[in-house]
């Protein structure tokens, strides 16, 4: 999946982790609006309240299971299922949410959860340490590079034809400055390292 560039990674990462627990608390919802059914080789959740709110919840789950899929992608992980009939692999929690309603066993809905959580702690341990890593010289030119992209988002593709080609021209110029600066500053750090080498030895 093409990554977006024009966001800081600590942003991104926050948003994927707020899309998934967007997800994790109608998903929640929607299981306390449940109850299960046995039969003689099985069971199922099904719902516990009124067809038009168990509706609504389920495409409540359905919107949010779409939105938060690059999220559930990037930071969870997939499962093998087998049974005496089938195997499926690489079965996403996220993706699969219904597979917890009608098959259980297979996918239990704590299992859904239980998945969610690790995602969702992954996605904010990530965007804690990239806030880290921004705040520093590393940071300042990574703004930089992001720059020019952030200018093409900010024209967008409805623009006139006048604007696009201006921006293009002006994110040319940001990314010769950006370029500039990154070998400057690299060659000033490595100057300073060979310096006090020089001094040690």
């Amino acid at each position: 999946m093409r990554e977006d560039r024009s966001v800081k990674p600590s942003k991104r990462y926050a948003r994927d982790a707020a899309l998934l627990v967007t997800f994790r608390e109608v998903f929640v919802d929607l299981i306390n609006h449940a109850h299960a059914v046995e039969d003689v080789f099985s069971y199922a959740f099904v719902s516990n309240t009124d067809n038009a709110t168990w509706q609504r919840k389920r495409r409540a789950v359905a919107a949010a299971a779409g939105a938060a899929g690059r999220a559930y992608a990037d930071h969870g992980g997939s499962f093998t299922i087998r049974n005496a009939a089938y195997v499926l692999n690489d079965v996403s929690p996220l993706v699969n949410w219904e597979m917890s309603l009608k098959d259980p066993e297979q996918l239990h809905p704590e299992t859904v959860i239980a998945s969610l959580d690790a995602a969702i702690a992954s996605a904010t341990q990530m965007a804690r340490e990239a806030a880290e890593r921004e705040r520093g010289v590393t940071g300042l030119i990574a703004a930089f590079l992001r720059w020019p992209s952030n200018l093409r988002d900010a024209v967008g593709p409805e623009s006139s034809r006048a604007q696009r080609t201006a921006a293009g021209a002006i994110g040319i110029f940001g990314q010769v400055v950006a370029g500039t600066l990154a070998t400057a500053l690299g060659g000033a750090l490595i100057a300073g390292v060979v310096k006090l080498w020089g001094l040690l030895t």
